[in-house]
């Protein structure tokens, strides 16, 4: 019998699908947030490159996020840069299998990695941190805020890309709305992040 997939990579691949429901899912609430990045020395060339997506690192006390912005990048990358995406079950097998957890202080390991998964590029990242939408009576919201940040190797350059976003997301416009959730707030930052790492 087939070994049923890990869940992570099942999470993943259904996240490529609902990709477009995040974009409209989005439009529910206020936008009004500002965002931080630090300039990119180099391109990583990702429009048509070879991509392995490894995982990502979660928010302290929300774990889960780290997954959730690992299918984020994975969708956006094959959307708006028309990657060749390394698939994730292989990619997952590989990590299990080497015990890797990705680094840029690591590199010899990474480039390993890029050779044996067969990818031009690498990315992963760390969700530094989140703090939900939070409402109580009588007290003004909490917005939900997002930190994070995205690693970039590109196999045979020097160095690895590194760049760090912060985002605020809004609040409902009613308390009737749908509340703002990490989703939200990280599949706008994480496009922005991209841009600048393109």
């Amino acid at each position: 019998m087939k070994a049923s997939p890990p869940e992570s990579v099942k999470r993943l691949v259904l996240g490529l699908t609902l990709f477009g429901v995040l974009s409209l899912a989005g439009g529910c609430m206020s936008t009004q947030s500002t965002v931080s990045s630090a300039p990119v020395s180099e391109s990583l060339a990702l429009s048509g490159a070879k991509v392995a997506v490894l995982p990502f690192s979660g928010a302290p006390e929300h774990p889960d996020t780290g997954q959730s912005a690992r299918e984020i990048s994975t969708a956006r990358l094959v959307k708006s840069y028309r990657v060749s995406l390394v698939s994730p079950y292989k990619v997952e097998a590989y990590c299990k299998h080497e015990s890797i957890r990705p680094t840029e202080h690591d590199r010899q390991r990474l480039e390993a990695a890029a050779k044996a998964l067969g990818a031009d590029v690498l990315i992963w990242g760390t969700v530094n941190k989140f703090t939900p939408y939070r409402f109580v009576r009588q007290s003004p919201a909490t917005p939900p805020f997002v930190d994070i940040t995205l690693y970039g190797l590109r196999s045979g350059r020097p160095g690895v890309t590194r760049i760090t976003g912060q985002k605020q997301g809004g609040t409902p416009d009613t308390v009737w709305s749908r509340p703002p959730t990490f989703e939200d707030v990280a599949q706008s930052l994480i496009a922005e992040l991209l841009v600048r790492m393109r």
